[in-house]
């Protein structure tokens, strides 16, 4: 008995090449049962684990199989201005700013540049990391093995272990930061001497750059020489770059769709419409992707 499971099963796993410790994160089952299952050698409940394994590969399998829309493009302007930025806070231990709209790649280059440089330190913060504390301590996990509690403790260990190194601290998501946050951060760029870039929406861009004179946020704003403001407004070049099309209504809509939503949602509906074409075998059309947006944003078409 449950030999359909069992095969099923270990044909995921040899293509997905996921491991039983993943399975077991996935399924809840533990990896022992996973193990005497696939051994036909389970002492309890089978058809409540073949059950579970079942619901389990239904979506699993859908999403391996689902289309993959390449997330990242170089020589986008958007990625090149992000990658400058950080090169720069990186190479002069400053403090640099990343900011703008949201699904305009920000976060994709950001991980580019920690993936392919060395002493990188990349951190996202979130509604529940907005004050100094929470975030030094979010800080502190990724450079020390011991994290202690208080602020001025965790201050200290963030600093000591990054003076003298020349690393490069990235803050994605720093728009939920407070002001003592902000403040603690540039306090890390003063004693520890590494180079800092703080990434968010327009809203830290605009809290930051407006601050008047002599108001806290000032003494940020004066450390900040390279400002990116990134934004979903793309060329001709670099849409259809990111969209293989040859039909130009589909590459108008597109670049369209881009600018008034997000390169993000852009991509996910090309991705949704083109599995659809190839599910029936013919060529996307504009019409398609007109009918995936309105079934997926609703509203009308553009």
């Amino acid at each position: 008995m449950f030999e359909k499971e069992r095969t099923a099963l270990l044909d995921f796993m040899e293509t997905s090449q996921k491991t039983q410790k993943q399975l077991s994160a996935e399924t809840g089952l533990s990896s022992s049962v996973i193990s005497q299952f696939l051994k036909d050698g389970y002492p309890g409940d089978n058809e409540q684990v073949a059950n579970t394994i079942s619901k389990y590969l239904s979506i699993a399998i859908a999403r391996l199989n689902a289309p993959r829309q390449n997330d990242f493009y170089k020589d986008l302007k958007n990625t090149q201005d992000v990658l400058f930025t950080c090169h720069y806070a990186h190479l002069d231990n400053d403090i640099t700013l990343v900011a703008g709209d949201t699904g305009a790649g920000k976060t994709t280059a950001l991980r580019f540049y920690e993936e392919n440089n060395a002493g990188v330190i990349m951190v996202t913060a979130n509604a529940c990391t907005s004050s100094a504390s929470a975030v030094l301590r979010l800080i502190a996990e990724s450079v020390c093995r011991n994290v202690p509690a208080g602020r001025e403790k965790l201050m200290k260990v963030v600093i000591d272990a990054l003076a003298g190194t020349n690393k490069l601290l990235i803050i994605d998501e720093a728009d939920h930061l407070s002001l003592k946050a902000l403040q603690a951060i540039r306090n890390i760029n003063d004693l520890a001497k590494v180079g800092v870039v703080l990434s968010g929406n327009r809203k830290l861009y605009n809290e930051i750059l407006s601050s008047p004179k002599g108001y806290p946020l000032d003494q940020l704003k004066t450390r900040i020489i390279v400002r990116t403001l990134v934004i979903n407004d793309y060329s001709v070049e670099e849409i259809k770059a990111l969209f293989p099309l040859s039909d130009t209504a589909c590459l108008a809509f597109l670049s369209k769709l881009s600018s008034d939503e997000s390169l993000r949602t852009a991509k996910k509906i090309f991705a949704i419409a083109s599995a659809a074409a190839k599910a029936k075998n013919q060529a996307l059309s504009i019409a398609l992707l007109k009918d995936t947006k309105k079934q997926f944003l609703g509203g009308f078409s553009i």
